[in-house]
């Protein structure tokens, strides 16, 4: 199916924007520490779950260009989700997860070989999004949260400015994500930490731009953390970064 262009009142060119969280990972080996690099992480069978359960509620919606970021757990999101679907991919780097201490050196060296230990104060890791917005915060060690918003966006309106798409798929991660809502609201870092990306969740952006070089007029949000499990959210109580902590905290009482 091929994407129809729609448009806005003023004439501007409304393109569609369906940005996923990739499916669910595991982070924590079975000894308990982190996984020696996050980069490299898979779908777990829940989360290839999720993404075969996404791709069959996208299934009557029309694509032109999917994109991921490179990692494994974003193609393999995409690929459940698009299914035998022929649309052009393509792979953004600099849409990459906002990377800890670990991560960061996994990037740098082309991965690390031993597991990282347990952190000792757990309620870093459950909520180390709240301070992104303060000048000079990292996360736990690793990329500034400014660095990181200073890579995403315009990795984010590079796709913006290409005009081969009108409604397009993007896999990314929940920092990554959080930026690009930031972004879309005009708030920014100031709301990093208030948004919540369950697994394999969607959001839906419109955004409207000069049909003759596609500067940007306006943005639009219809839709925040969709996911077709658990719709209302009933049983999620916890954060993804508190679940997370959850599981460390399980790991250190055995």
């Amino acid at each position: 199916m091929t994407p129809e262009p729609r448009i806005a009142f003023d004439g501007a060119l409304r393109r569609r924007v369906y940005l996923f969280r990739h499916g669910d990972v595991a982070y924590v080996t079975k000894d308990g520490s982190i996984v020696a690099d996050p980069r490299a992480v898979h779908l777990t069978p829940q989360g290839q779950a999720e993404a075969d359960a996404m791709g069959g509620m996208m299934a009557d919606v029309p694509l032109d260009k999917a994109v991921n970021t490179g990692l494994p757990r974003t193609r393999q999101t995409l690929a459940r989700i698009l299914g035998d679907r022929d649309v052009p991919t393509e792979e953004v780097p600099d849409l990459e997860e906002l990377r800890s201490d670990r991560a960061q050196a996994a990037y740098e060296q082309g991965g690390a070989p031993d597991p990282v230990p347990l952190p000792d104060d757990l309620d870093e890791v459950a909520y180390a999004f709240l301070n992104a917005h303060e000048p000079g915060m990292r996360y736990r060690n690793g990329e500034a949260f400014e660095d990181f918003q200073a890579r995403v966006v315009p990795a984010f309106e590079g796709l913006l400015k290409k005009p081969d798409w009108h409604h397009m798929a993007l896999v990314a991660h929940g920092g990554v994500n959080r930026i690009i809502l930031g972004w879309a609201l005009g708030t920014g870092l100031k709301t990093f930490g208030q948004f919540e990306q369950d697994t394999c969740c969607l959001n839906v952006l419109d955004v409207d731009q000069d049909p003759d070089d596609l500067s940007i007029r306006r943005v639009l949000v219809r839709a925040v953390n969709a996911t077709t499990y658990d719709p209302p959210k009933k049983d999620r109580h916890l954060t993804t970064l508190e679940g997370l902590a959850h599981r460390l905290k399980e790991a250190r009482g055995s």
